[in-house]
């Protein structure tokens, strides 16, 4: 330790600035449920007939989610590249968070929570990239699948990991709060996600008419549910501040 200044700059006053974590990703990550809502009124006002035709022509009164996207993909686009850097920063977090906190029998399995959560980011923005795909591609296929199939890991586990967690810190308001919202959403996307391949199979076998509405209307309830459960990073990092030193340079501390 040094007990003299060795420079003018070590006799300079030091200055630092906290910079909450928790709204910066709330806000970051809350770009992309607001861009599906946008896409899909644009959708239903302005290309109607194109977002809810289908090959069977049956009659539909609700568009999907991706369809919406292939709508207006230039602003999905940009919504799924703005968003990605916060996607990341949040996984990474998480991996940091679950690594330090979490109890060594559940540790790795935390890890792995935060590791399918940057696989369905880089879902997300591959969805952003080829928007304009067809629904009927290999191509849409694959990353649809990816995404549903990495989303509903993620949120099984991490609402597991967020259980386990408040066990052991119970009294705490934030994380309370926080386990209820997240309670909620995991058990409204499951029960959606159920709801939209039913009728998806029911679309496709028997072209069943509205059924392809109730399957746009259960993907985008599903898809508003894991980005809003993104958007619970508010509640896990409030207390988690980017600070600014003249000597340490940027550096992330509890408060």
């Amino acid at each position: 330790m040094k007990l003299l200044p060795s420079s003018v700059k070590d006799l300079q006053a030091r200055w630092h600035f906290p910079l909450p974590v928790g709204p910066l990703l709330a806000l970051g990550l809350l770009q992309m449920p607001v861009c599906m809502a946008y896409n899909l009124v644009m959708a239903i006002t302005t290309d109607f007939q194109t977002t809810t035709y289908t090959s069977c022509q049956a009659f539909n009164i609700f568009p999907s989610t991706s369809a919406a996207a292939r709508s207006q993909h230039k602003v999905w686009a940009l919504a799924c590249w703005m968003e990605f850097p916060f996607l990341v920063a949040s996984a990474c977090l998480q991996f940091r968070f679950y690594r330090r906190n979490l109890p060594k029998a559940v540790r790795s399995f935390g890890c792995l929570m935060a590791i399918f959560m940057a696989v369905s980011s880089s879902s997300m923005l591959l969805w952003g990239t080829f928007a304009q795909a067809d629904g009927d591609s290999l191509l849409h296929t694959a990353i649809a699948l990816s995404l549903f199939v990495s989303c509903a890991i993620y949120m099984a586990g991490s609402f597991v990991c967020a259980k386990y967690y408040m066990s052991e810190r119970s009294g705490q308001r934030h994380e309370e709060l926080s386990l209820r919202l997240k309670s909620s959403l995991v058990l409204t996307y499951y029960v959606w996600v159920v709801v939209m391949w039913i009728f998806y199979f029911l679309h496709q076998k028997f072209c069943f008419p509205l059924a392809y509405s109730v399957f746009g209307m259960g993907e985008f309830i599903s898809c508003e549910c894991f980005c809003i459960y993104l958007c619970m990073a508010y509640f896990d990092f409030y207390h988690v501040y980017i600070c600014y030193d003249q000597r340490l340079g940027f550096f992330l501390s509890e408060m």
